[in-house]
């Protein structure tokens, strides 16, 4: 009895080991791996948000809000990465081999994994199904706020700018109390009237109904296209009402990423009535999200059995991982064309899943070709 005792607590210890070393590489390579695919999504919207003249603070939200998108991508790949790391190591050192000498199946050591494989299921879960939706939806809006603003679109020193179409605007100096110096603003929105303004000095001001640019100390000229006529205007001060010009665009339009999950789930009907997308596309957009933390958990159990069924050579493990990924590789292009025939028949949306289907058999067939070899060496 102690010994069967002892014998459960030493593999409860060798898990542990086990579980507590892919999370640290997990960790690692998750952290690596969304760096670099965040940089290189965040890049193009830094150079936007830094040529407007944001603050720092406006920056750090993009990128906080940005960031749950990125990981979501990576995440797979993290625990994959770490599942081939761990188990490569585990291998090189004799580990595997110590425990497979012990007594213990495939099957049984791959407890740790198919635990780690879980515990990101779950992780991926919540932010795929609550996460992603609120900050992609609230990253879109706050992007909205800034391209309407009017700092946003007017005030750009030393720069021409179109804010609006027909506009042309040029602000040479912006003092600290926010007059405008030597202001150059061109309407051709009407196509039979040109009209250009100067101004020594102006200022931008808002109320809750009105936007405003007050000009003083300058020069307007009329182009008449018709009459080929242009006349010469002095003034002392003149004021151009804005309002119109810098209404929001509409945001009435609603994307698929921005809704609830369960909105999505529990009346698919209503999402299809209010958006107007087809049903096909909603169900997509569902199953997608419930998908990715499935496929998830499958690329960490394919990363262990590919591993387990061969010996290592000169190359290492180069052959199985070469599999691995080629399993990999074939889910991701089976996953996208499943989503296209999803998208065009909604009664389609179970193909979704077909990929970690795939990968969950391949992944019990590479169990069972190493099982099969674990029982040949017990007979000998």
């Amino acid at each position: 009895m102690e010994t069967v005792l002892n014998g459960i607590l030493f593999m409860q210890k060798i898990d542990q080991y086990i579980f507590r070393q892919l999370l640290i590489i997990f960790a690692f390579f998750l952290f690596i791996l969304t760096l670099i695919f965040w940089i290189n999504r965040a890049i193009r919207l830094f150079d936007q948000l830094i040529s407007d003249g944001h603050s720092s603070s406006i920056l750090l939200e993009f990128a906080l809000l940005s960031l749950p998108s990125a990981t979501i991508i990576v995440f797979p790949l993290a625990s994959f990465a770490a599942v081939i790391f761990v188990t490569n190591r585990l291998k090189n050192d004799s580990e595997l081999t110590i425990l497979q000498s012990s007594g213990l199946s495939p099957w049984r050591m791959g407890k740790p994994y198919f635990l780690f494989g879980f515990f990101c299921m779950l992780i991926l879960s919540f932010f795929t199904i609550f996460i992603v939706p609120n900050t992609t939806k609230i990253l879109h809006e706050r992007q909205l706020d800034l391209d309407t603003s009017v700092s946003a679109q007017l005030l750009k020193e030393g720069k021409f700018i179109h804010p609006f179409k027909g506009v042309t605007f040029y602000i040479k100096e912006i003092k600290s109390d926010g007059t405008l110096s030597n202001v150059f603003l061109h309407d051709r929105r009407n196509i039979d009237e040109f009209i250009t303004y100067t101004a020594t000095r102006a200022f931008l001001a808002k109320n809750e109904n009105k936007t405003a640019l007050y000009m003083e100390n300058g020069l307007i000229q009329t182009s008449n296209y018709s009459s080929q006529e242009l006349s010469t205007t002095e003034f002392k001060s003149v004021t151009i009402d804005l309002s119109n010009a810098l209404k929001k665009n509409s945001t009435d339009k609603v994307y698929l990423s921005h809704i609830s999950t369960w909105l999505l789930l529990s009346n698919i009907q209503k999402v299809e009535n209010t958006t107007k997308y087809s049903k096909g596309l909603i169900g997509s957009e569902l199953h997608t999200r419930m998908h990715k933390p499935i496929f998830c958990f499958v690329a960490a159990i394919l990363g262990f059995s590919a591993l387990l069924i061969g010996n290592a050579n000169r190359f290492g493990f180069s052959k199985q991982i070469t599999m691995a990924l080629f399993v990999i590789v074939l889910m991701k292009v089976i996953e996208s064309y499943t989503i296209k025939l999803s998208v065009n028949n909604f009664q389609l949306w179970p193909l979704i899943y077909l990929p970690s289907t795939i990968g969950i058999f391949s992944s019990i067939f590479f169990l069972n070709i190493s099982a099969s070899k674990y029982q040949k060496k017990l007979r000998h």
